[in-house]
């Protein structure tokens, strides 16, 4: 009779080890989520006197202007005036103006710059333990004495089912 109980508790052990690697294996899931964010700022470049770098002169306007510092009528002369035009280019620039004498005191330009921040998804699915070593309060049926008893100890355990 002793052999057959021992015979029927090793073959519920081995159905049990075998029902638990059959069974779905659990995996702890971590996920990290995605997150892009785009930035844009906008730089102010402030260029003092810029370079002249094409000068054209387009044509000549005669104007009218006082002979004397004391003005009279009729007392004028006639003046031509070259009416010209001004390109200013750079990298981050480009202008022209047009008349006479033209001159550019200053540009101001506004470049748009993007920053991306990107944050990448990654799911990481790491097995779960199925085997376990710790302390154990119980009660169950004592073999050796042939009767039900608690039992306080250290036990090593298999997770059949998780969640």
């Amino acid at each position: 009779m002793k052999t057959a109980s021992w015979i029927l508790w090793v073959g519920i052990l081995i159905a049990i080890f075998f029902l638990g690697r059959c069974s779905k294996k659990c995996a702890a899931v971590e996920t990290i989520q995605v997150k892009t964010v785009t930035e844009t700022r906008v730089d102010t470049v402030t260029i003092v006197e810029p370079v002249e770098t094409v000068r054209t002169e387009i044509r000549r306007e005669t104007i009218a202007a006082p002979a004397d510092t004391v003005y009279l009528p009729g007392d004028t002369v006639r003046i031509e005036v070259p009416i010209e035009t001004k390109e200013y280019r750079d990298t981050l620039y480009a202008l022209q103006i047009e008349g006479y004498r033209p001159r550019l005191n200053w540009v101001e330009v506004y470049p748009r710059t993007e920053y991306v921040y990107r944050t990448e998804t990654k799911t990481i699915n790491t097995p779960a333990r199925r085997w376990a070593l710790g302390p154990a309060v119980a009660y169950g049926y004592d073999l050796k004495n042939n009767h039900w008893a608690p039992f306080v100890g250290v036990s090593l355990n298999y997770a059949l089912v998780s969640w």
